[in-house]
């Protein structure tokens, strides 16, 4: 029996591994940080080759980049999302940047998708996570407006990326 995350997810899987790799710092750093070889983490990257990271490596991956890179894309291709237990009090200001700047991405992403008046599963695959990026950046953001109505206290945005 063939799997469907074979066939559809591989992509996806391949290009999270590969954003992984490179936020831990390349290729020889994640053989320092896990069980595998450099070999190894060529294949896991390369979409012509045969082999996906084993969950226990993508763990060490993903934990050493501080984001579930590879946990996201495999969530993704079961049809769910990661969502982390603590969003964290953020800086207003910045999570307002980051939040339209991922909606313009989601908008010029969009544009591109509805072009043909579809969306393919692999269109479907590329926009997701920027709309689970986005939620979770206005997660943040509604968490300091819901901290300054039940505190009564003003909330100050600092120019440095830090609340007060």
């Amino acid at each position: 029996m063939t799997s469907l995350y074979s066939h559809r997810f591989v992509p996806s899987l391949k290009t999270a591994t590969k954003q992984a790799v490179e936020h831990v710092g390349g290729i020889d750093a994640a053989a320092t940080i896990s069980r595998v070889g450099r070999t190894q983490f060529s294949d896991y990257s390369n979409r012509q080759r045969d082999g996906m990271v084993p969950v226990d490596v993508a763990l060490d991956l993903d934990h050493c980049a501080e984001k579930p890179l590879i946990l996201a894309a495999m969530a993704q291709a079961l049809g769910y999302v990661v969502i982390p237990q603590h969003i964290g009090a953020g800086d207003f200001g910045n999570d307002m940047s980051e939040f339209a700047m991922s909606s313009g991405d989601i908008l010029s992403t969009a544009m591109r998708i509805l072009d043909d008046h579809r969306i393919d599963p692999p269109e479907a695959d590329e926009i997701a996570p920027k709309f689970s990026r986005a939620i979770h950046v206005l997660q943040r953001a509604a968490a300091i407006v819901h901290e300054v109505q039940k505190s009564g206290q003003s909330y100050v945005v600092s120019d440095k990326g830090a609340g007060a």
